[in-house]
C-alpha cells in the first residue's frame, strides 16, 4: 500500500505540473471570453434573475420579511457550487418565489426559484423552511451526476480461453470544482460501477461473476490548451477465485479551439493480488496464481459536438506486455436528460493463434443508457463533468504477474 501511495502522489504531482501552464493559458483565453459574452450552449443569466437557489433568514419573530441572495456576476462557464462567494443581499417582502424572476418593484411571488432546478429539498414549499430551515434539511446537488446502466462483454486471462463474460452494468459518477485549488480550474471526480456476468456459468465454474470498480481522482478541462488529470481504481472481482487489484490512470491531451483532441491515457498496475481457486465443474483442481493490472499506453484523436452534444474518439497503443490496443468510445444525446454510450477496446495478444493467443486475448463491449439528473442536460459544457469513466473492463485488463 505504500508502493501504492507514492505513484498516486507522483502521478498527481506530475499531472497538476503540465497542467499548470494549461491553467495561465486559460485566465487569458480569448475563446474562454468570447463564450461567457454568446454562447447558446452555455446557461446565460439575466441581470434581474435569480441565479441561486433562494436562501432565507427571518429578520424578527413574527414578521415575514426576508433576505434573498441577490443575483451575481457568475461566469457563466463555471457555474458549479459558488457558495462561499460574498454576495449581497437585499431586503424582498412579500412570499417569495414561484418563477424565480424578480417583479420589477423587488418583489417576489410564489415558491422558491425554479422547482425542476432545486437542488435540496428545502426548496421546495414547506411550512416549516417557508422563512428558514429550524431543522438541517438534506441537500443533494443532482446536477453534479451522472447515473449509467447498460450491458456489457468482454474477456481476458481470467477466462482462461474459454467463454466470455456476458450480462449487466450500472453505476454513477460525480464531478465537482476543487474552488481553493488551482484558482478554481481543478475538479475532482469520484465514481462507482458494479457488474454481473455469467449468469448461468461458464466452462470454468458454476458461479456467477460479480464486480465493483470505484475510482476517485482530479482531473482539469480546457477550452484551448492542456487538459488532463489522474484517477485511481479499485476492482474487486468475484468469481471462482477471490480478486482485488488496483491501478493508477492518467490522461493528458491538447485541446483545439475547433474541439479536436489528441492526447495519451495510460494505466499502471499499482497492487498484486494472490488467489487460490478452484478450477473446473467437475472434480475441481485448486490452483495458486498471482494476477495484476495490465499496464496500457494508447494514444487517442476525439471530436466533440457542441450543436449535437455528440462526442468520438479513436484510439490505438500497446502494453507492457508488447501486446497491441485498438479501441474507439462514442457517446450522443437522446433528448435533455438522456443519451447514449457505446464503447469497444480490443487486446491484440503478442502470442500467436497456434500458441496461447486464445487464452491471453482481452477485450471489452459496452452499451449503456445514461440519465442527467437536476439542473444539468446532456448538451451542457460543463468544465466539472468527469473527464475519466469509471472503472471497467474495457480500461482495466488483468492479466498474470
Amino acid at each position: 500500500m505504500f508502493r501504492t501511495a507514492k505513484r498516486v502522489c507522483l502521478m498527481l504531482i506530475l499531472a497538476g505540473g503540465c497542467l499548470v501552464p494549461g491553467i495561465v493559458v486559460g485566465q487569458s483565453n480569448p475563446l474562454r471570453d468570447t463564450l461567457s459574452v454568446d454562447d447558446s450552449q452555455r446557461l446565460d443569466f439575466q441581470q434581474d434573475s435569480v441565479v441561486r437557489n433562494a436562501s432565507y433568514v427571518t429578520f424578527q419573530e413574527g414578521t415575514e420579511q426576508s433576505v434573498l441572495n441577490q443575483a451575481e456576476e457568475v461566469d457563466p462557464l463555471r457555474v458549479d457550487d459558488q457558495a462561499s462567494v460574498d454576495v449581497t443581499k437585499t431586503e424582498l417582502e412579500g412570499e417569495v418565489i414561484d418563477s424565480g424572476i424578480i417583479i420589477d418593484e423587488g418583489v417576489l411571488d410564489g415558491q422558491v426559484l425554479g422547482e425542476d432546478c432545486s437542488t435540496g429539498f428545502c426548496a421546495t414549499r414547506l411550512g416549516i423552511c417557508a422563512d428558514g430551515c429550524l431543522i438541517p434539511c438534506p441537500r443533494i446537488q443532482w446536477e453534479r451526476y451522472t447515473i449509467f446502466s447498460g450491458v456489457n462483454a468482454f474477456t481476458g486471462p481470467l477466462n482462461r480461453g474459454g467463454q466470455g463474460s456476458f450480462g449487466f452494468t450500472e453505476g454513477f459518477n460525480y464531478g465537482r470544482n476543487l474552488s481553493c485549488i488551482g484558482q478554481g480550474r481543478l475538479s475532482a471526480q469520484l465514481g462507482m460501477r458494479a457488474t454481473q456476468t455469467n449468469l448461468s456459468g461458464s466452462d470454468v465454474t458454476n458461479e456467477d461473476r460479480k464486480q465493483i470498480f470505484l475510482t476517485a481522482g482530479v482531473f482539469r478541462r480546457a477550452d484551448w490548451g492542456l487538459q488532463g488529470g489522474a484517477v485511481v481504481d479499485y476492482l474487486h472481482d468475484d468469481w471462482y477465485y477471490d480478486l482485488d487489484l488496483v491501478q493508477v490512470r492518467t490522461e493528458i491531451s491538447w485541446q483545439y479551439p475547433d474541439s479536436h483532441e489528441f492526447g495519451i491515457w495510460m494505466a499502471f498496475d499499482s497492487d498484486h493480488a494472490r488467489t487460490h481457486s478452484l478450477v473446473g465443474k467437475v472434480n475441481p483442481v485448486t490452483v495458486t496464481e498471482e494476477w495484476k493490472s495490465t499496464d496500457l499506453y494508447a494514444f487517442f484523436l476525439r471530436k466533440s459536438y457542441a450543436d449535437t452534444g455528440v462526442t468520438g474518439r479513436v484510439m490505438g497503443g500497446f502494453t507492457g506486455n508488447k501486446d497491441g490496443l485498438l479501441g474507439l468510445d462514442l457517446s450522443a444525446p437522446l433528448n435533455e436528460k438522456w443519451a447514449i454510450e457505446a464503447n469497444a477496446l480490443y487486446l491484440i495478444p503478442e502470442e500467436g493463434s497456434a500458441t496461447t493467443g486464445y487464452s491471453e486475448e482481452a477485450w471489452n463491449i459496452g452499451f449503456n443508457f445514461v440519465y442527467y439528473p437536476g439542473c444539468r442536460s446532456t448538451y451542457d459544457l460543463d468544465y466539472d463533468k468527469p473527464l475519466f469513466d469509471v472503472g471497467s473492463n474495457g480500461n482495466f485488463f488483468v492479466d498474470r504477474k
